[in-house]
């Protein structure tokens, strides 16, 4: 009897049912589509804001009688590859060192000779891997994307100046100028807008066997993907329990990267660059929170449009309930019938709307973030419940309204 019901009311009434099944169908697709973005945002919003630089920087650690002689203290370069090998190791996407030092320099074409400071840093360089099959990028474009080279990266025999000081001293591309005894070609000058535009910047390894410091750093920048800082995070690690620390060692908070960042480079201190890393939280904050009054809106609007399309459905088929009441079917009899309506077109409407939202979210990520989100085996069970969520919560008014028939009232003004 109930299939019988149920098909005459399909038949019968095909503008409405298609009208409330397309509610349902764009409601779950937007919901879905919003969903995916949310479970894949952190990853690839973090990943385009590491574009933005380095977010870790590693020093040397000084202290005790040291600190207070002055005294200079270096990391070793040997300690680069052990950044790979962390627990967040793959959050790690650009790491570079540098040598900071003063020296003399003298410009040929003038004679000028002051003490200045030059940095070395890896230009265009990678490095392998223990199990890696390709070579990780360790160069200055993966932690400083800003540097705006003109002319061309130092090789051996050369270096950069600073646009700064190249207008200080008169330096141009293709002079020369004299450090540690050794003579370099100028290959083009570097614009920053920091402090490096007043250096004079080699390749690392050559200012290392210019100065005898050979493996030696001054610091290592290091650009990794993390959590977004919650109270947690800043919690004193000296002062979690076991518990608690295998929680916060386990996240990829900053802070948590940084402190394995710290036992793999020895002799270092490794401090988050708090301006950047609270940014980048506060970003993905604002953001997930957004994705999630989206996905919120697009169902109550969904179950607003079906509830509307339900109730006139019910104002036309007045006289019918009233004829079942009348006969003998009790309330929960008629609310069977419109549940199993709203069941079938929730069903329908959230398999179509699922099969929707992988097409938008594909499309979405790459327009967006240029690759394809990560399409998640929950969203199929979520769209289908948030799609029965959605025919359910439309359908209680118009129920509620249904059985409030008085079948002597209707069925006498129908006489």
């Amino acid at each position: 009897m109930l299939f019988i019901l149920l098909r005459q009311s399909f038949t019968n009434q095909m503008k409405a049912m298609f009208l409330m099944f397309l509610s349902v169908a764009m409601g779950t697709a937007v919901s879905a589509s919003l969903v995916a973005i949310s479970l894949d945002v952190q990853g690839k919003v973090s990943r385009e804001l590491r574009s933005f630089g380095a977010n870790i920087t590693i020093e040397p650690k000084v202290e005790g009688l040291a600190g207070l002689a002055g005294q200079r203290r270096f990391l070793s370069e040997e300690d680069i590859p052990k950044a790979k090998t962390i627990f967040w190791r793959h959050n790690i996407i650009g790491l570079t060192p540098f040598l900071e030092l003063e020296a003399l320099l003298e410009v040929a074409h003038s004679g000028a000779t002051s003490k200045r400071k030059v940095m070395g840093a890896w230009f265009d360089h990678s490095i392998m891997l223990p199990g890696e099959s390709e070579p990780f990028d360790a160069g200055v474009s993966s932690v400083m994307p800003w540097w705006e080279v003109s002319g061309s990266a130092p090789g051996e025999g050369e270096a950069l100046v600073g646009v700064s000081l190249a207008q200080e001293l008169g330096i141009k591309s293709g002079d020369t100028v004299r450090l540690m005894g050794r003579d370099l070609r100028v290959s083009g000058t570097l614009s920053t807008g920091g402090a490096e535009d007043g250096l004079l910047v080699l390749n690392l390894n050559e200012l290392q066997s210019l100065s005898g410091n050979e493996g030696a750093l001054t610091r290592v920048m290091v650009s990794a993907l993390t959590t977004p800082m919650d109270e947690f995070a800043y919690k004193d690690p000296d002062t979690m329990s076991k518990v608690e620390y295998e929680k916060w060692y386990c996240t990829g908070y900053v802070t948590s990267i940084a402190k394995q960042l710290e036992e793999v480079f020895g002799g270092s201190r490794v401090k988050p660059i708090w301006r950047v890393a609270e940014t980048e939280g506060r970003v993905l904050e604002r953001l997930t929170v957004l994705v999630y009054l989206l996905t919120l809106a697009a169902l109550v609007a969904a179950a607003l449009g079906m509830s509307t399309t339900l109730a006139a459905s019910v104002l036309r088929r007045l006289d019918e309930i009233a004829l079942m009441k009348a006969v003998g079917a009790d309330r929960m009899g008629i609310s069977i019938i419109f549940l199993a309506e709203t069941f079938i077109i929730g069903l329908a409407g959230g398999l179509v709307g699922y099969l929707i939202s992988l097409a938008a979210a594909h499309y979405i990520g790459v327009e967006v973030f240029g690759s394809a989100l990560d399409q998640k085996g929950i969203l199929l069970p979520a769209s289908i419940l948030s799609a029965l969520g959605i025919s359910s919560l439309a359908a209680w008014l118009p129920i509620r309204r249904a059985l409030m028939v008085k079948p002597a009232v209707v069925l006498k003004e129908v006489h």
